[in-house]
This record gives structure tokens, C-alpha cells and sequence, in this order.
């Protein structure tokens, strides 16, 4: 057994009793991509997956099926079903659209946060202070922010769509790296995002959301430069 094997063996949550396998199946091999442990481009044999979740071929069927519906398996002649990999029209097309949901999400919360809510997003926002050299445990701080501000926005249409984005935004190469020095930026970036959401400015607000993806996008330029060439400039 690989050493990647069973790192994805220790990962694996339980199934609830009265949860059906197929849904089982899909949440765990969604989670593998999504966390990283199967990476964009690789491809995905249905029986390591029965082994590795100790299931048969026919739930792991179901699930490639709709993770493929989903956008995140592909299959591609020769080498079968694979972790699918944006290319860089469709990740410039997904930060622009990420751009502008971000921004109005932000606006929105600007209108309709509760002050408990607001103290909520500025409890996480110093948990993002302390510089944690576990990247998965980082980005999930990072990502419980961004949540707790599309809470605030109460709206629920626009948290389904953003839901969906960030599966997309967890498929980009590279997106479990950051680069030296990045923590202590998206710190500032974040926090000008919380004042303004705090002072009830709708406009700094969204500009803030909007500047912060937009300088999101250029560190994933240089992490994917960095992916390409072997040069990992990470934390």
C-alpha cells in the first residue's frame, strides 16, 4: 500500500448508519479532490477507490458519474476518468466571476450583518493572524471568514452560487500553497473588508471584496508559475 493510500485511509470520515453508500461515496472522493489528496489531472482507477473506502465498484461508479456532472472528474480517451484542470481562460473567467460575487456579497453584509455576526467574522478574521504551518488548517480559517461574511449577506441564492464557486476555486493547481509572506497580506485585506462591513459601508466594502480577489488572482498566477517551473515559494 502507498504511503498516499494511506494517508487517504486515515482521513476518511465514517459513514452515518442511515446514510445511502452512493452519497457516502460521492461526499468522500469529492473531499479527496476538494482537499487536495487527489490532485487536477490524475487519474482515478475505480479499484483503488473500492479499496481505499472499502466499498464496491458499483457505488464508486455512481459517484464518478456525478462528479463528473459536477465538473470535477472528466474522462479522457486512454487514460479514463480524471481529476479534472482548469485552464487559464476558464481560471480568469471563474476570478472575475468570483470578483463580483465576493463584492456584493460584502455589500450586502455592509446592509444586513448583525452586530453578533459582525463579532463572529472579526473572531475569525485574528484567528487568521496566527500563522499555522498546516496550509490545510489555514485555508479552512481563511475559507470559515469568507462563509461567515455570505452568511451576513442573508441571502440565499447567492450562498448556493457560492458554494458552488468555491468547489470550482478548490480545483485550481497549486490553491494548497502560499506564498512568503501572503498570510500577513491577506490579513490587511481581510480586515479592511470587516471594518468596512462593521462601519455599514456598502461601497468600501465591496471595492475591499473586490480588491481582494483581484490580488488573489495574481498570487495564483505566481504559485501556478512557481508549479510549473519547480520553483515552490511557499510559506
Amino acid at each position: 500500500m502507498t504511503s498516499k493510500t494511506e494517508s487517504i485511509l486515515d482521513d476518511t470520515s465514517e459513514r452515518h448508519s442511515d446514510q445511502p453508500l452512493g452519497d457516502y461515496v460521492h461526499q468522500e472522493v469529492k473531499r479527496f479532490i476538494l482537499d487536495g489528496a487527489y490532485r487536477a489531472g490524475e487519474r482515478l482507477r475505480e479499484s483503488d477507490v473500492t479499496a481505499q473506502l472499502g466499498v464496491s465498484r458499483t457505488p464508486v461508479r455512481e459517484a464518478f458519474r456525478r462528479l463528473q456532472s459536477e465538473g470535477l472528474l472528466k474522462f479522457e480517451p486512454q487514460r479514463g476518468v480524471v481529476v479534472a484542470a482548469l485552464d487559464r481562460q476558464e481560471v480568469a473567467e471563474l476570478y472575475a466571476m468570483r470578483q463580483f460575487m465576493e463584492g456584493f456579497a460584502s455589500r450586502l453584509a455592509a446592509q444586513h450583518a448583525t452586530d453578533s455576526e459582525i463579532q463572529a467574522m472579526e473572531y475569525i478574521l485574528e484567528q487568521t493572524r496566527v500563522v499555522n504551518d498546516e496550509i490545510h488548517e489555514f485555508n479552512q480559517i481563511n475559507w470559515e471568514l469568507h462563509k461567515s461574511i455570505y452568511a451576513a449577506a442573508h441571502n440565499r441564492f447567492l450562498i448556493r452560487a457560492l458554494d458552488s464557486l468555491s468547489d470550482s476555486m478548490s480545483m485550481l493547481q497549486g490553491a494548497k500553497y502560499i506564498p512568503a509572506g501572503r498570510p500577513a497580506k491577506l490579513y490587511e485585506e481581510h480586515r479592511q473588508i470587516v471594518e468596512a462591513i462593521k462601519n455599514r459601508d456598502p461601497d468600501a466594502a465591496d471595492t475591499a471584496a473586490q480588491n481582494h480577489v483581484r490580488k488573489a488572482f495574481l498570487v495564483h498566477l505566481e504559485i501556478a508559475f512557481h508549479e510549473r517551473t519547480g520553483q515552490h515559494k511557499v510559506k
